[in-house]
Order: C-alpha cells, then sequence, then structure tokens
C-alpha cells in the first residue's frame, strides 16, 4: 500500500499527470453541466461535443503560459465585447516572475470593434509598463490577429491602427515581446459589472479564485 502510494504521489507531482489530471477535471465539470441542463432545462447534449468542450477548455487552460524571465513582468491583457450596445470591458494583469499579482487595471469602454477593444486593452498594458517604469515586459492578449499585426508591424485592420500605433510609441524604450494567450476572465467580469475597478486590493471572492488558479500555471 505504501508502495502504491508513494508512486502514485510521484506520478501526481509529473508534468504529464497535471495534464491529464486537469482533462478529467474539465471532462467531470462538463458533465455535471450537461447533466444538469438535462434535468433542468430538458436539454440532450451530444456526448461526443461534451468531450470536444472539455478537450479545448484544458488545452486552453494549459497554454496560458509560463513565468516570464527574472526581473521582467508578464501582463495579461484581455477584452471582453458586447456588440449590441458597444460597449467593453478591458482589463490587464501583471505578474512578476513568481507569479504574484503585482498590479492590475480594468475600464469600461465605448468601442465599434473586438479589435479596439483588444487593442485598448494592451495599450493599457503598455501604460501600465511605462508608468512603473519596468524595463522587460511580456505583454500577452487572446487576440491572435492583433499580436501578429503589432509582431510584425502589419497594421492590417483601419479601426485599431492609431491605437497599435500607440502602443508601440509607448513601449519605445521598454524591452518588450507580444504573445498570444487565453482569456484570463477579469475583462467580462467587468464589462458586466462584477468587477469593481479596486479589485487589485480587493478582489471578489470569485475574481480571487480565478487569478489564483491562473498562477498555478507558473
Amino acid at each position: 500500500m505504501f508502495n502504491w502510494w508513494n508512486d502514485t504521489s510521484l506520478w501526481l507531482d509529473s508534468v504529464e499527470a497535471k495534464d491529464q489530471v486537469g482533462l478529467l477535471a474539465y471532462i467531470c465539470w462538463n458533465l455535471w453541466n450537461s447533466r444538469n441542463r438535462f434535468i433542468f432545462e430538458n436539454k440532450n447534449e451530444d456526448p461526443v461535443s461534451i468531450w470536444m468542450k472539455a478537450m479545448r477548455e484544458a488545452m486552453e487552460f494549459n497554454q496560458r503560459g509560463s513565468a516570464p524571465a527574472p526581473n521582467s513582468v508578464k501582463i495579461n491583457c484581455d477584452a471582453s465585447w458586447n456588440p449590441s450596445n458597444q460597449t467593453a470591458g478591458i482589463a490587464t494583469v501583471a505578474r512578476d516572475s513568481f507569479g504574484k499579482i503585482i498590479q492590475g487595471l480594468n475600464a469600461c469602454v465605448h468601442v465599434s470593434s473586438v479589435r479596439v477593444a483588444e487593442a485598448l486593452a494592451v495599450r493599457s498594458g503598455a501604460v501600465l509598463a511605462v508608468h512603473r517604469q519596468w524595463s522587460n515586459v511580456a505583454l500577452e492578449s487572446d487576440n491572435k490577429e492583433l499580436t501578429t499585426s503589432l509582431e510584425a508591424d502589419l497594421d492590417n485592420c483601419w479601426g485599431s491602427k492609431a491605437i497599435e500605433a500607440d502602443i508601440k510609441s509607448l513601449l519605445a524604450s521598454v524591452n518588450y515581446v507580444f504573445s498570444f494567450i487565453s482569456k484570463s476572465g477579469v475583462a467580462k467580469m467587468t464589462r458586466t459589472l462584477a468587477c469593481p475597478f479596486d479589485w487589485v486590493l480587493f478582489p471578489p471572492a470569485g475574481l480571487a479564485r480565478l487569478v489564483s488558479n491562473d498562477s498555478v500555471s507558473f
């Protein structure tokens, strides 16, 4: 019994085990949600779609990225846009090389597209980096077209072109990289007014769990 427990403990500490246990958790979560929808909403969902949704969520969780290099700051930038009233919540979360949250910003804005909202989120991250005088930063966004445009100086979106130019101008004296990453969740909570603007100091319980779980990947 002891040998089994010892072998199991060693396996659970491995990267492979963390991925598999994470996938199992998402499968159970989606099965539970599907069961509730069947009982309370009379919705019968396809098992394959449940499996694919669990796989997609697990992959997004595992792709949140690693910690930045020592003496660097990683800034997650995100936006959640509502096309019906053209409002968006934008948010940035900055972490040090240990995964500790050191600063964050969020705001509600009126914009014409999700691309513009995502660009404003990255701009707020750039403003934060300059204001705090961070010399090495990694800015992450879940908008792949935007990160590609910023990396390659494409300027391929008229709506966000000026904002993207401003981002580059702000970061002129900063060593930076742009990368694609999955959503953080703070922006959506901001848009729905579920996230206060002083969340860094006094985060709601749900948001505290979200950012705490997110730091586990470091």
